[in-house]
């Protein structure tokens, strides 16, 4: 393998990584008759995951084959690439099975960049869902304490609005709550849950009443 034709080493936290760019370049220079083959493993449009499997192909013989995932969403880049990122990290690291990689490190400059941008956005996501949590059990407690229900629905809509699968900012303002205030939650949702449910056998009361006329009026004019 001619090293010459892998871009200049990038240095990152010690070490040196090539690009993928440089990467694939090498390996065309140095297989006329190479392929990178690509395909979806999963594509998961509920969670946004997604699954790339990358094949290394000499004269038809797969020579590595590797896969990578990404996580719609994770990073600003992830937002509308997160398909692009995996393919491109896949990529890497099936060339760098078979030796073109840096300081014997499979991951690729853009990898250890996509990574870092993907921590920042996890601590950014964090720190505001903890000033959020802050604001709202304020906001929250003093409506239960108050028993306003006006601004008791108005911070369960956000809850609503913010919920993600592990429904942090409910359960994070949730957890804030003392035992006297979630006691009142719970008499206040099984008071509106028996009022629906009085609303809803009023309605149909009123139908089937309706309904009786109906058939009366039918059979007897």
């Amino acid at each position: 393998m001619n090293q010459l034709q892998i871009n200049s080493p990038i240095t990152q936290s010690g070490f040196d990584y090539s690009t993928v760019e440089g990467r694939v370049k090498a390996f065309h220079s140095d297989h006329e008759n190479g392929q990178i083959l690509t395909e979806i493993v999963s594509n998961n449009k509920d969670t946004g995951e997604v699954i790339f499997k990358a094949h290394a192909v000499v004269d038809g013989v797969i020579k590595a084959t590797s896969h990578a995932m990404e996580l719609k969403g994770t990073s600003n880049i992830n937002m509308t690439s997160h398909i692009e990122c995996a393919e491109t990290s896949a990529i890497a690291r099936a060339l760098a099975m078979c030796g073109y990689m840096q300081k014997t490190q499979l991951e690729s400059f853009e990898e250890l960049e996509n990574a870092r941008l993907q921590r920042e956005e996890i601590a950014k996501q964090e720190k505001m869902l903890k000033a959020n949590i802050a604001r709202l059990s304020i906001k929250f407690k003093k409506a239960i304490d108050l028993k306003d229900d006006k601004v008791i629905e108005e911070v369960q809509t956000e809850f609503y609005q913010a919920r993600d699968k592990e429904d942090s900012l409910r359960q994070g303002v949730n957890a804030t709550l003392s035992d006297k205030q979630k006691e009142y939650l719970i008499n206040r949702q099984q008071l509106r849950t028996a009022q629906r449910r009085l609303e809803r056998d009023r309605r149909e009361s009123v139908i089937n009443k309706r309904a009786n006329r109906l058939r009366e009026k039918e059979l007897f004019g």
